[in-house]
């Protein structure tokens, strides 16, 4: 069974809750906020598996939920958790189960689906609004790591800690592409004594805060498998729109990365204000404050899991 929790790069769409005109059911109060983070679990050349969550980050419950979105020509939904779903073309509607429906504050739903190709949600709607609003916590957390193993006595993860605006994260902790625990420490026993069936272990961890915000991965594998010198793919269709007064969203395409065991993944982007860097994310956007006025270039780079870096995509801004 796939696990819906969260993994490597994370889209965070939000959006006041109010009621969708095709919406059959009563709206959660216009105090209420709603936010629906997107996060591809798992990828392969032909396909992935998606999940979007929806917080109540409101002061009042919740009371039932929809979300809409687009995914490229070309690709649809095999199978799918814990949503009703529907679509017509391209157009996907996913509507509460009566057991997800209720979200008091501060709790979530998530739902997920299997996809037969690679593109990912567009032009999301929460209950009828636009997702791309701004969450108050927009900042993700430093990189952990580098990452040590202690093979002395089964296997230990340790790693230095992250750093974050909104106070203490937690650790996801993967193995293979596989969420294995989320930690509050820096320290993660994978294995305690005897020998490890002889295979290759890539171990990756993210720090992520109460936000959902993440950080990039910082990765270590058990067993070589990487050069150390391979250079990855630019991010592509770079794109910036304005969610609110003094910021900016820029987002971007992932490059495809078709084996772990063959090519290092991705561990996250890192940003660029007129060649300077200004943050990196584990996701595919970020919000920025606006520069001033005047002609700027905002540029993104890859960072792989041997932390070299690809070549800058970069957009004039304004446009």
């Amino acid at each position: 069974m796939w696990n819906p929790a969260r993994l490597a790069a994370v889209l965070v769409l939000s959006a006041a809750a109010v009621l969708s005109p095709a919406a059959a059911r009563a709206a959660a109060p216009a105090t209420a906020t709603a936010v629906a983070v997107f996060t591809r679990l798992a990828q392969w050349p032909a396909g992935y598996v998606g999940s979007i969550t929806v917080r109540n980050d409101g002061p009042a419950v919740l009371d039932g939920w929809r979300v809409e979105f687009d995914l490229a020509a070309g690709t649809r939904v095999t199978s799918s958790y814990s949503g009703v779903f529907s679509h017509t073309g391209d157009h996907w509607t996913v509507t509460n189960e009566t057991w997800n429906a209720r979200l008091a504050p501060g709790s979530s739903a998530t739902f997920g689906w299997v996809a037969e190709g690679q593109g990912t949600p567009a032009h999301c709607t929460l209950n009828g609004a636009d997702c791309a609003g701004v969450p108050a916590d927009h900042t993700a957390p430093t990189r952990p790591g580098p990452l040590v193993l202690d093979i002395s006595s089964g296997l230990t993860l340790t790693w230095a800690p992250s750093t974050d605006d909104h106070g203490p994260v937690a650790y996801e902790v993967y193995e293979s592409g596989q969420l294995r625990a989320t930690v509050t420490d820096t320290r993660y026993v994978y294995s305690t004594g005897g020998t490890l069936p002889p295979r290759i272990y890539i171990f990756a961890v993210r720090a992520v805060d109460p936000a959902g915000n993440s950080s990039p991965l910082s990765y270590r594998t058990l067993g070589q498998i990487w050069r150390g010198d391979e250079v990855p793919d630019a991010p592509s269709d770079l794109r910036v729109e304005t969610p609110a007064a003094g910021l900016l969203r820029l987002s971007w395409t992932a490059p495809v990365v078709p084996s772990p065991f063959a090519t290092p993944p991705v561990a996250g982007y890192e940003v660029l204000v007129d060649g300077v860097p200004a943050g990196q994310v584990g996701g595919t956007s970020i919000i920025l404050a606006a520069p001033p006025a005047g002609p700027h270039t905002l540029g993104v780079r890859t960072i792989n899991a041997v932390d070299n870096t690809s070549a800058v995509t970069e957009l004039s801004y304004p446009g």
